[in-house]
């Protein structure tokens, strides 16, 4: 990789952060170590925007949900961020972070029921997968475990490549909400 190509990378990368407000260290570190995997990091971003069966709001309750269990921190706060961009209404989010699925619709609470049985691996996976398939099909099943995946991969390379910054709760991450997420 040329050193003109990989100046113009890291200052995408730069920009990127100043946009979303995260830390992309861990892509740096990928892009100076190692720029064949850096480049092949980057086939899946793709993949961590895609959606075209489910409404937004079940695409982003299934992240927001798997994202919870993966990371408390910067990537929680991002999947929050995504999701606002996505038009997912503030109050659906308040009663995502809140834990509070029993104030979902039925809908909405068959899919947080579903991300988290597989974020936990608790089990219930096939009962609430069946109830996802009866509501959107096998495309939806195959949509909800790629963003699943997806919020599960950027926590686990950020923790696997010592880049994750500490857990520490902060109400700042959602103050763009309108609310302390602390109460």
């Amino acid at each position: 990789m040329t050193r003109m190509i990989r100046w113009f990378l890291e200052r995408r990368l730069r920009a990127v952060e100043q946009a979303q407000g995260i830390s992309l260290a861990y892509l740096r570190g990928m892009l100076r170590v190692s720029p064949p995997h850096f480049l092949a990091f980057m086939k899946v971003l793709p993949l961590a925007g895609f959606r075209r069966a489910l409404p937004p709001e079940a695409y982003h309750l299934a992240r927001i949900v798997t994202a919870r269990y993966e990371d408390c921190g910067t990537w929680m706060a991002m999947e929050v961020h995504l999701a606002t961009q996505a038009g997912v209404s503030a109050a659906l989010i308040h009663i995502i972070l809140d834990e509070a699925p029993c104030a979902l619709l039925e809908d909405w609470a068959e899919v947080y029921f579903f991300a988290e049985a597989v974020a936990t691996g608790s089990g219930e996976e096939d009962t609430w997968r069946e109830a996802i398939f009866r509501r959107y099909g096998d495309v939806g099943v195959v949509e909800l475990s790629m963003a699943i995946a997806v919020s599960r991969l950027f926590p686990t390379v950020t923790h696997a490549m010592g880049c994750a910054a500490p857990c520490v709760p902060s109400n700042t991450q959602f103050e763009a909400l309108g609310r302390n997420r602390q109460g």
